[in-house]
């Protein structure tokens, strides 16, 4: 059994000596006949469990004594003042100089030994309690680590939601990465075009990295092989290169990227839709402008040949020596001819009124969108001088 270390300090030296002999056999015990022997144990790194101090020493008082040394670094863990008057006075001395317990001279060894054992048993407490406060505080320091880093895997989601581009939704996962102390890669598996792939620290992966990448994307969502971890989607993957196995920390990455995978996923499908949309406008665009020419140099075209039937029909009247009758006739002719020439004019019309409305159409939806990436990024400020 480890005996705890106790300091007597007393100027009677029979005295003195009648407290070491009765608890030797308990505790490992030495003496000082007056404060300065004290002083120098202190300073000699000796760590004192108890120190039974006598109220007069000397000239000097152990109560003042205790009142110096509690709480400092090379203090005794507990005090005890006795001293030969039990008076109130000097019991509250004692408590207010910072000692543990007091007791009165003459001191029954009985009641010493009961007053000590129950002192290391009160020790022991403050122990077991100090080391449950440091496991909780342990425990809380923990889950605020945890809580810290899903905060950040959210915080990335909600900033991977207002990207509009691959560049940028790597970009805010590679700062992500970065702040995290993660090392990885990044590929893009855009519908009908090239994959990318792109490094955290590199910038641009190496030709295995490429090749893991491209072996692994057929994996599920979550794929491990040692220390690496690839994280799935159809259209993008990323291979994190630094996760070690049976650390909380890998646990809480593993269950956030899992989910940002699927994010980042769900927004590589919304720009293709989104780009497919805008090529779709243009071609639009395009086809109601080309259209809208065409009827444009047809209504000319027609207006020209009426112009020049007209002419030639007025001409012919001139010329030919023709009968009322036959001059009536190209009469009526002309003027069923101009008379639907009038109705194509107006068909012209709706149609070109048709075309003009399909462009203020596509034009409006192009503002539209346009608005949107303005509104989502102004709301990215905003969010982000909340935060401050």
């Amino acid at each position: 059994m480890v005996k705890h270390n106790i300091l007597i300090i007393d100027d009677d030296i029979d005295y003195l000596k009648l407290l070491a002999e009765s608890l030797e056999d308990i505790f490992e015990v030495k003496c000082a006949s007056n404060l300065a022997v004290a002083e120098d144990l202190l300073k000699e790194n000796l760590a004192f469990d108890i120190a039974l101090v006598d109220e007069n020493i000397g000239l000097e008082k152990g109560s003042s004594w205790i009142k110096k040394h509690h709480g400092t670094k090379n203090a005794p863990t507990s005090f005890v003042l006795y001293s030969g008057l039990a008076s109130e006075e000097a019991i509250l001395r004692g408590l207010e100089c910072g000692a543990d317990d007091f007791l009165a001279k003459p001191i029954s060894l009985i009641a010493l030994h009961s007053k000590l054992e129950k002192l290391i048993e009160y020790q022991d407490k403050i122990h077991d309690f100090e080391d449950e406060i440091k496991s909780k505080e342990n425990v809380i320091n923990i889950s605020m680590a945890q809580a810290s880093k899903y905060g950040s895997c959210m915080q990335l989601t909600s900033k991977l939601n207002r990207c509009f581009s691959t560049e940028e939704i790597r970009d805010e996962v590679f700062s992500y990465l970065y702040s995290m102390g993660l090392h990885g890669c990044i590929a893009f598996y855009p519908i009908n075009e090239k994959p990318t792939f792109f490094n955290a620290q590199k910038g641009v992966c190496s030709p295995v990295e490429i090749e893991v990448m491209e072996l692994l994307k057929v994996k599920p969502r979550l794929y491990r092989f040692g220390s690496r971890t690839i994280f799935n989607h159809n259209l993008v993957s990323v291979l994190i290169l630094n996760l070690e196995d049976g650390t909380i920390d890998t646990d809480i990455y593993i269950d956030a990227l899992a989910s940002v995978i699927e994010c980042i996923g769900a927004r590589m499908a919304f720009i293709t839709y989104k780009n497919s949309l805008i090529d779709v406008q243009e071609q639009i665009k395009q086809a109601v402008s080309t259209t809208k020419k065409m009827v444009e140099i047809s209504k000319h075209h027609q207006q020209e040949v009426m112009n020049e039937i007209v002419q030639k029909m007025g001409t012919s009247f001139h010329i030919l020596d023709m009968t009322q009758e036959q001059e009536d006739y190209l009469t009526d002719m002309v003027h069923g001819a101009l008379k639907k020439h009038s109705q194509d004019d107006i068909n012209f019309m709706e149609v070109s009124q048709l075309l003009d409305q399909a462009l203020h159409s596509v034009d409006k939806l192009q503002m539209l969108n346009t608005e949107q990436a303005c509104d989502s990024i102004h709301q990215e400020f905003d969010e982000e001088d909340e935060l401050f």
